[in-house]
């Protein structure tokens, strides 16, 4: 007996449930430093659907849901159970007068009619369980859709930096110039303190837009579900580009509504309230029940009984007290709040896709037309340089070329992140995951 103990006792620690889940966590987490060098979109995507918590916590809840449809089922079944006695009846002041007694009984019961109510209840959770199937999807969509908005938007902020480390190249070299023209005698000494100042300022915006990076870096680290000590180098192979046309809208509202996960767990939890319903109407119901049983005993100097039996259980409620017609209501009620919901998140969805196809539209007609604002900026700032140094412009023409060309790309790169950011919100809206995935 006792080695049979020491052989249970090692295979539970060995094939503990919790130490296997928290082994697959450490492996999911403590990535290998090489796995975060250089990741381009998709890679991103992919870390942050293996490390996010919401995913974890999403997939736990589907295994609950599945936990208890396993448990209404065994509701269902047959159930035994064995027990044994051993019994002292005496005198304490005359042990000698006392007896000893032992058995041994094997009793087996199950439920054999209940008018179909465990059969219902199963109905209802396995609809559970399709829902939590739902939800789990739509969290890794939901996942993915703020990695790739975090992923482009630290692809504008280091282009955001390349502008502004652009306009300081310009500046310095008009202080340059400038200091160049002055000390021929062709400008006055303000010229170059207008540059000077101007130079400071560069500076400064690029420490800032330097520092946004950081920042954005931090918040795709934590879209992608990684710790703070997990290695974190990226290299943007991604950049900014223009999506591909999309469907029209009426086209893409019916793949929404037909594709969307939350939308379908809704569906699903309608089907369970229904069931809900019918369940609730039995609440009052007979139910009958079977049990057999066979068993052993023998007294202190008596030779051994054999004894058996079975039993039938029915039982049938007289008065309820208002409890099935309590139930009912509550079921109908219930199920009422759900239709409401399916009702507002179907609005919720046609309002989402069309914002997000109008929206990636709008960026797409902005892109097109940023570019020539970015060509006609380019130019004017090469006319202003050449008129700047022959003598016929002013520093101030020069300084606003500078500065309309920055404000031209940043218009450009901003239509450009604005047009992926609309994609992803579409994505999100249609229930698909992104198509780097």
């Amino acid at each position: 007996m006792r080695r049979i103990f020491f052989i249970m006792l090692m295979l539970s620690a060995v094939f503990k449930p919790g130490l296997i889940f928290a082994q697959d966590n450490i492996n999911n987490i403590n990535l290998k430093p090489e796995s975060l060098q250089d990741m381009s979109l998709s890679e991103c995507l992919n870390i942050a659907l293996e490390n996010h918590p919401s995913i974890r916590k999403s997939k736990s809840a589907k295994e609950s849901a599945a936990v208890q449809l396993e448990q209404i089922k065994i509701n269902n079944r047959m159930t035994m159970n064995v027990t044994g006695n051993l019994n002292y009846n005496g005198d304490f002041d005359d042990a000698g007068d006392g007896y000893h007694s032992e058995g041994l009984n094997l009793n087996a019961s199950k439920l054999i009619y209940d008018t179909g109510k465990n059969k219902l209840q199963q109905k209802i959770k396995y609809q559970s369980l399709l829902g939590a199937n739902e939800t789990e999807f739509n969290t890794k969509i939901t996942v993915a859709t703020n990695a790739r908005r975090a992923y482009y938007d630290l692809v504008l902020k280091n282009l955001n930096r390349d502008v502004e480390q652009e306009k300081l190249n310009n500046l310095e070299q008009h202080l340059i110039t400038a200091k160049g023209l002055y000390d021929v005698g062709k400008n006055a000494f303000i010229e170059i303190t207008k540059a000077q100042s101007d130079v400071a300022s560069a500076r400064v915006s690029l420490l800032k837009s330097e520092n946004d990076i950081l920042i954005s870096r931090e918040a795709l680290r934590v879209a992608m579900g990684l710790d703070i000590n997990d290695p974190f180098k990226i290299n943007l192979s991604t950049g900014l580009f223009l999506p591909a046309p999309v469907p029209e809208i009426d086209e893409l509202i019916k793949i929404a509504l037909n594709d969307r996960p939350d939308y379908k767990k809704l569906l699903h939890d309608v089907e369970g309230g229904k069931l809900s319903i019918t369940e609730a109407a039995r609440t009052s119901s007979p139910t009958l029940n079977g049990s057999i049983g066979s068993g052993i005993s023998k007294r202190e100097g008596d030779s051994s009984t054999n004894n058996y039996n079975f039993g039938l259980s029915l039982n049938i409620p007289v008065v309820d007290a208002g409890a099935k017609k309590s139930a009912v209501n509550l079921a109908k009620s219930e199920l009422n709040q759900i239709n409401a919901d399916v009702d507002a998140l179907r609005q919720n969805i046609i309002y989402s896709v069309r914002s997000a196809s109008l929206s990636l539209k709008n960026a797409v007609d902005r892109v097109r037309s940023s570019e020539l604002s970015v060509k006609y900026a380019q130019e004017n700032l090469e006319l202003a340089r050449g008129r700047y140094e022959v003598g016929v412009g002013d520093a101030l023409e020069l300084s606003d070329a500078v500065s309309n060309l920055a404000e031209a790309r940043y218009t450009y790169y901003q239509a450009l992140y604005d047009s992926q950011s609309a994609l992803s919100d579409l994505y999100e809206a249609l229930g698909h995951l992104p198509e780097e995935i």
